[in-house]
């Protein structure tokens, strides 16, 4: 008698193409559910991480321009900008070693001091964007004030947002 090969279990080897196509399909169909989870989780942190960072920059922008605006002596009104959105605000101040000239002013999005004539500082980070630096001289009889306005621009996952940040020193010096 001649023996029958027959398609039993222990003599099936390997995978058919269909079970490996229906295979290849499903890791497929998992891995871009994982990578759009991915970019999705990327996204809201981003804007979680995006947002506070925004509100210390503005507040430190403030309080900032504010401390060395009370240290002046006078406003230089000649070399300042006052009523536009890009303003420049120039002042004198008297220290131990001397008078000194600061400036804010925006430059591409990002605000700068300079302190006499050295290399300006940028103070904004990457990633903000100055979209408006509003000065207003408030003089009176007998002092020198100025009111400020910083509006900051960042990207969110929903698109641009815009946070306003306001400020108001007076110049200590101006009044003595």
């Amino acid at each position: 008698m001649t023996s029958m090969k027959t398609n039993s279990p222990k003599n099936k080897k390997g995978f058919t193409l269909i079970e490996l196509v229906i295979y290849v399909a499903g890791l497929l169909i998992l891995s871009s559910v994982l990578i759009l989870m991915i970019v999705q989780f990327y996204s809201l942190y981003k804007e979680i991480i995006v947002i506070p960072r925004s509100d210390r920059t503005g507040l430190t922008l403030v309080d900032r321009i504010t401390k060395e605006i009370r240290a002046g002596d006078q406003i230089d009104a000649i070399n300042s900008q006052f009523g536009t959105t890009n303003g420049v605000l120039d002042f004198d101040t008297t220290e131990t070693d001397g008078t000194h000239s600061k400036r804010f002013y925006v430059e591409d999005g990002k605000v700068k001091y300079q302190l006499d004539n050295e290399t300006p500082v940028t103070l904004t980070p990457s990633g903000l964007y100055v979209s408006n630096f509003y000065f207003i001289s408030t003089p009176t009889a007998v002092s020198q004030g100025v009111k400020f306005n910083l509006e900051l621009q960042f990207e969110t996952r929903n698109g641009t947002d815009t946070k306003s940040y306001t400020g108001f020193a007076i110049l200590r010096e101006s009044y003595e």
